[in-house]
This record gives C-alpha cells, sequence and structure tokens, in this order.
C-alpha cells in the first residue's frame, strides 16, 4: 500500500514502545496496589496519539504507471 506519515518521521516505533512500555508499567503498579477498577482499557488512554512521531498517515493513491509509485512499491 502506498502509505505513510506526514511530517519528518520514518516511523511510530519509538512512540509506540514508550506507550507500551508506560501502559504496562502503570497497569504493574494498579494491580500491585490492588486498584483493579482504575485499570487502562486502552494505551491510548495512558499516552496520547500526538505524542506519538509523525502526524498521522496518508494514502498517496494507486498510480502503477508513475515512476515514483514503481520505485515506492519495489521496496
Amino acid at each position: 500500500m502506498p502509505v505513510s506519515t506526514w511530517c519528518c518521521c520514518k516511523s511510530q516505533k519509538k512512540g509506540k514502545q514508550a506507550s507500551s512500555r508506560k501502559y504496562r508499567r502503570r497497569t504493574k503498579v494498579l494491580l500491585h496496589q490492588g486498584n483493579d477498577h482504575l485499570l487502562p482499557l486502552k494505551s491510548f488512554e495512558v499516552m496520547s496519539p500526538w505524542d506519538l512521531g509523525g502526524d498521522g498517515k496518508h494514502f498517496w493513491g494507486f498510480h502503477p504507471e508513475e515512476e515514483w509509485f514503481v520505485k515506492l512499491m519495489r521496496k
């Protein structure tokens, strides 16, 4: 799929790793304290999706006759 992120980052991997780490840590602490009713349901309750790298994704379209599209899909 010809989809990529806006802005200057190539991947949101580091932000997703940090978000998952925060989520697991908060869950572990709340379970240890016995506060089961305060557990977050999703990782976005712990960290905002705007803190991840990039500004969302964009679909570049389907253009098989264009040179840039062939180069992009080759990888």
